[in-house]
C-alpha cells in the first residue's frame, strides 16, 4: 500500500492522461460517438487517473482543512465514481438502453463542471505553491470547452483533437504536480475551527 502515496496516485494519473484523447482519434465523440466496451475500458481508465489525482489532493490536503473545504473535494470524488460506473456499464452493456446508464452518463457532466469548483476552493486555499496550485483549475476547464466546442458546432476531428490534447495536458501536469509535491517537505496541518 505504499504506493498509494501522492507520488504513486499522481503517476497513476500521469498514466491514464492520455487515454481520453486515444478515445477521441478511435471513436470519436458527439455525432461520431458509438459505445462500444473497448471505449469503457478507456473512459474507466482515464477516469480513474482523474479520480486517483483528486485523492492525492485530498490526501495532501490541497483544499484545506476545514470541514466544507473537504467536503467540496469528497463530492467530486463521488462524482467521479459515478462517471467510473457509467464506464463499467458500458464495457458490460455498451448502448444500454436503461435509464440508469443515461442517468450515470450525466455524472461525467457533474464532475467536469463540479472540477471548476474544487480547483477554485485548491487556489483560495493557498495550501499548494507556484504552478502546482492552479492545476486543479485547469484540468477543470477541459470538460466546458469540450462541452463549449459541441455547443457551437465545432464538432469535426480538428477541435476534438485539441480538447483531447488539452486533456492529456493538463492532467498529466496535474499528476505531475502530486508526484513533485509527494518529494517536497510535507505540508504542515493546520488548526481545524
Amino acid at each position: 500500500m505504499k504506493f498509494l502515496n501522492t507520488r504513486g496516485l499522481g503517476l497513476i494519473g500521469i498514466i491514464s492522461a492520455p487515454w481520453m484523447f486515444i478515445d477521441f482519434i478511435n471513436n470519436g465523440l458527439y455525432d461520431r460517438f458509438h459505445s462500444t466496451s473497448v471505449s469503457g475500458i478507456r473512459n474507466f481508465i482515464f477516469i480513474t487517473g482523474w479520480m486517483c489525482s483528486v485523492v492525492g489532493l485530498y490526501k495532501l490536503r490541497a483544499m484545506g482543512v476545514k470541514r466544507w473545504q473537504k467536503n467540496v473535494v469528497i463530492i467530486q470524488i463521488v462524482f467521479l465514481c459515478l462517471a467510473d460506473s457509467w464506464c463499467i456499464f458500458q464495457i458490460f452493456v455498451p448502448d444500454s438502453p436503461s435509464l440508469i446508464f443515461y442517468l450515470l452518463n450525466f455524472s461525467w457532466l457533474l464532475a467536469g463542471f463540479f472540477m471548476i469548483i474544487t480547483g477554485i476552493v485548491i487556489i483560495r486555499a493557498k495550501r499548494l505553491k507556484g504552478w502546482k496550485r492552479y492545476m486543479p483549475l485547469l484540468a477543470g476547464f477541459w470538460f466546458p470547452q469540450t462541452t463549449l466546442l459541441y455547443l457551437i458546432g465545432a464538432v469535426s476531428f480538428n477541435p476534438l483533437m485539441i480538447s483531447g490534447i488539452y486533456a492529456t495536458i493538463v492532467f498529466s501536469l496535474l499528476g505531475l504536480s502530486l508526484v513533485i509535491n509527494g518529494y517536497e517537505a510535507p505540508i504542515k496541518k493546520q488548526a481545524v475551527f
